[in-house]
């Protein structure tokens, strides 16, 4: 594999792969344990597995922004933010995203993939996802001591997966910080003790997830290693190039007007441009902004957004790059007391070089271990004064007008939020400073800019109502689309995620979390003063509010009457040989960190594509 296109002219390929991240590796490697299927896979980033930011996971913060690493995306300024724009890095290089992320490994709800077969999915529900889950991880549990230190004995161990290319573990069990420990008791104090293992997708409570870390390496299992390993390197029906930014669809309508993909066009490093016939199918995975702004490059997609820039419209379909959706966080950062450990040490240009050395040298210290922990969470009436959740919701689905387009998603999304084994909101425990402003660049958020020590919770809106969209500003395939996630612009999902975060103060109050923060210490979020009402829980997530990165839905598989872009089959409506195999397929956005759902639906995908291969005439 390298950015050389010698001999591309002369070859034959039967897939032409869009993107070398999650999707377009899990999907090339599993094609092409076929000997017979030859596949392509283009890349618009570089090959930098090897980088020591990408191999510890602990680093990953240090990619975001770079543009080595990163597309260095923004959104449009948001209303329901207070006029905030919001950073949204998304991988660029082999492995994609999966090679920069924080790692997490967090597992959907039952209700959540049903849901996907309720909006006209047949084989999506839980029960079909469920063993892809599996398939795609090998799981290695922590040592006795640590699996009692963390409160692991809700895991169900044939549940996990046991031969899957990603590694997932807890790292080394000598650097996990004492907040590791309190956060599952002091959710028991609350009586919200886990329930279940969140692989079975039924668990409400408290647990600490593990991390795509290799137990043995200490080093992160992402895409770009596990799936593309050196054994499937050596294949010869797979090339996989980098540096290749692909700029259009090679598409062709006849006479009937009908519409077929036989290819793909790219710039290579050095500037040439290929064309390359897909014998059998190309398929697009690109992830949720690139893969909408290819669709429309090539002509498919709004018949007016495509007039504006001279484009072709080959298929008018408007629901192309709407629909998106994302998760994301509202954080609390309090002073932690002495001697518990922040990773705000690491702000010390010393103990950062002791870090790394340690972790480069032995695989060992704070950067082998993954310290990130979760929790699910259902509907809460928690401040009754502004009306309760049994009012709240007939409130906005029953007396406000819903937009045609919606009304099945809401109606479904109405029913997943009130399940008893769904949640509406995840909590996340981080042992350091998390300090949102108006600077949407994740180093202001992640930088570690406050003097002295601390630890954060952030709350998460699982199941967001609102939804923006993503269209191209300029037929220039080099130049960024927009991004407008809408945020908040649902009035519901403010009155959902500010009573979420109104539980945030009462978790740091709570034994035996409290006993690691400061007594009177100072806190980050909301001008260094306790958030106690309502009121002023909202106007926290309207300064606050974080992207999660979970950017998805912007071209739905579902009914292209009620906004789908793809079918269950993954291919494109009106087009045929096209398929899509990214986030932006998703119908409704998943609960939890969304790369374990990537690296599910990928799998499926690519049983999916290998059937059609084998039914070909």
């Amino acid at each position: 594999m390298s950015s050389s296109t010698a001999s591309l002219k002369s070859s034959e390929y039967d897939f032409v792969v869009v993107g070398g991240g999650l999707s377009g590796l899990v999907v090339a490697s599993r094609l092409t344990e076929n000997a017979n299927i030859r596949v392509l896979v283009l890349e618009a980033g570089a090959n930098r597995v090897d980088d020591l930011r990408i191999k510890c996971q602990g680093l990953a913060a240090s990619t975001y922004f770079d543009p080595d690493f990163d597309w260095c995306m923004v959104t449009e300024p948001q209303p329901g933010l207070n006029g905030r724009r919001l950073g949204e890095p998304q991988g660029k290089g082999l492995g994609g995203s999966s090679a920069i992320n924080l790692g997490m490994v967090i597992y959907p709800s039952r209700t959540g993939f049903n849901s996907w077969e309720k909006l006209g999915n047949p084989g999506w529900g839980w029960q079909q996802m469920a063993p892809y889950f599996r398939k795609f991880h090998t799981y290695t549990e922590p040592e006795m001591s640590a699996k009692a230190d963390l409160m692991l004995d809700y895991q169900i161990k044939e549940a996990q997966g046991s031969d899957g290319p990603i590694k997932v573990s807890y790292g080394s069990g000598a650097g996990y910080p004492p907040f590791s420990s309190a956060w599952p008791r002091a959710w028991a104090s609350l009586n919200k003790k886990l329930i279940g293992d969140p692989i079975s997708g039924d668990a409400i409570g408290a647990f600490n997830n593990p991390a795509t870390i290799d137990p043995e390496t200490r080093e992160r299992s992402h895409a770009g290693n596990a799936y593309y390993t050196e054994e499937a390197a050596k294949r010869p029906n797979l090339r996989v190039v980098t540096e290749a930014l692909v700029t259009k669809l090679l598409l062709e309508k006849d006479g009937n007007g009908r519409v077929k993909a036989n290819g793909v066009e790219f710039k290579s490093k050095d500037g040439e441009v290929f064309q390359i016939q897909a014998k059998h199918e190309v398929v697009l995975a690109a992830g949720s902004i690139k893969t909408p702004q290819l669709l429309e490059l090539s002509g498919v997609g709004s018949k007016e957004i495509l007039s504006k820039h001279n484009i072709e419209c080959l298929l008018d379909n408007p629901n192309v790059g709407e629909n998106l959706q994302d998760h994301g966080f509202v954080p609390f950062s309090w002073e932690v007391a002495d001697p518990a450990t922040s990773a705000d040490m690491m702000r010390n240009p010393e103990v950062a070089q002791v870090a790394v050395g340690a972790f480069v040298t032995a695989k060992a210290g704070p950067l082998s271990t993954h310290a990130l922990a979760s929790a699910f969470f259902p509907l809460q009436n928690q401040d009754l004064s502004q009306g309760s959740i049994d009012e709240l919701l007939p409130r906005h689905f029953d007396n406000e007008p819903v937009p045609d387009s919606l009304k099945k998603q809401f109606k479904v999304l109405r029913e997943q939020i009130t399940a008893p084994d769904d949640s509406s909101a995840q909590y996340t425990l981080a042992p350091f400073q998390i300090t949102p402003s108006k600077d949407p660049s994740p180093q202001a958020t992640f930088g570690m800019k406050e003097d002295g020590f601390y630890a954060s919770i952030v709350s998460v809106l699982n199941h967001p109502f609102s939804r923006g969209h993503t269209h191209i500003e300029s037929a220039d395939p080099e130049a960024a689309p927009t991004i407008d996630t809408r945020t908040m612009s649902h009035p519901l999902d403010l009155e959902l995620h500010g009573r979420h975060t109104l539980l945030l103060e009462t978790l740091r109050d709570t034994s035996p979390l409290r006993e690691l923060f400061k007594e009177d210490g100072r806190r980050i979020h909301n001008g260094g003063k306790r958030v106690e009402t309502l009121d002023e829980a909202k106007e926290a997530v309207r300064n606050g509010f974080t992207s999660h990165y979970h950017l998805c839905g912007t071209a739905a598989m579902m009914p292209r009457e009620e906004g789908g872009v793809v079918d269950a089959e993954l291919r494109v409506y009106g087009v045929s040989r096209l398929r899509i195999v990214d986030a932006s397929i998703f119908p409704l956005i998943p609960r939890g960190n969304i790369q374990a759902d990537v690296y599910a639906v990928a799998e499926k995908a690519a049983d999916i594509l290998a059937e059609g291969w084998k039914s070909r005439v």
